[in-house]
């Protein structure tokens, strides 16, 4: 199974049945999200960095909002969760996914951010692949997601959400959560082909993608 980061909160994962998009962009964000053909595409927050599903190509089945679906084999759960980094006084919704392909449990946290509450922890359960938002300024930064790490316990970390070339987003860098992680000579890679034989046993390790 392999996945792909595309920018931002943009990732596909694709098995030999099905591809997945998450958190596909619109290109005001200052980036050109590839052209993708999907079975499901997932979009966690209501704005232009997060729910550009008509640039998806192929006729996707679609979710933004929270309950339990099953397309093609795969399980996908959406949670209710916040956005807001502060106590606002309009609290703005984010949906956490999780999604189940081929017995590998992924957790894509959209905008989240806040620290999960013991409901959402309960919901999100075990986790094999955690993307994470540490930009800051539009989700938790570095070391918020850090506690979100330790409170999920993955066997694999994706960061995402951070400064990369052309994002006009005001967001923090990835060498600041590298080094709230403890995360040293982390080389980026294309892709990441995820097999359930070689999940890590008793750690989160921190895998970066490059955009591609």
């Amino acid at each position: 199974m392999n996945i792909k980061f595309h920018g931002h909160a943009c990732f596909s994962i694709k098995n030999g049945k099905a591809t997945i998009v998450m958190d596909p962009y619109d290109k005001s964000i200052g980036l050109t999200l590839p052209k993708i053909k999907a079975d499901i595409v997932t979009c966690s927050f209501d704005n232009e960095a997060h729910n550009a599903k008509g640039a998806i190509e192929g006729e996707p089945m679609v979710m933004s909002w929270p309950g339990e679906y099953e397309t093609k084999g795969i399980h996908i759960k959406g949670i209710h969760s916040f956005h807001n980094v502060r106590d606002d006084k309009e609290q703005l919704e984010n949906i956490i996914f999780n999604i189940n392909v081929d017995g590998i449990r992924f957790c894509h946290l959209g905008a989240q951010g806040t620290k999960l509450t013991p409901e959402q922890l309960e919901q999100v359960g075990d986790t094999d692949v955690l993307f994470v938002p540490v930009g800051k300024t539009e989700s938790v930064d570095a070391k918020k997601a850090k506690e979100i790490i330790e409170q999920i316990e993955p066997r694999i970390v994706i960061p995402m959400t951070y400064q990369t070339k052309g994002n006009n987003r005001e967001l923090a860098s990835l060498e600041e959560f590298l080094s709230a992680m403890g995360a040293k000579n982390v080389e980026p890679v294309d892709s990441f082909e995820v097999k359930k034989s070689e999940l890590p046993e008793d750690n989160s390790k921190v895998v970066v993608l490059n955009v591609s």
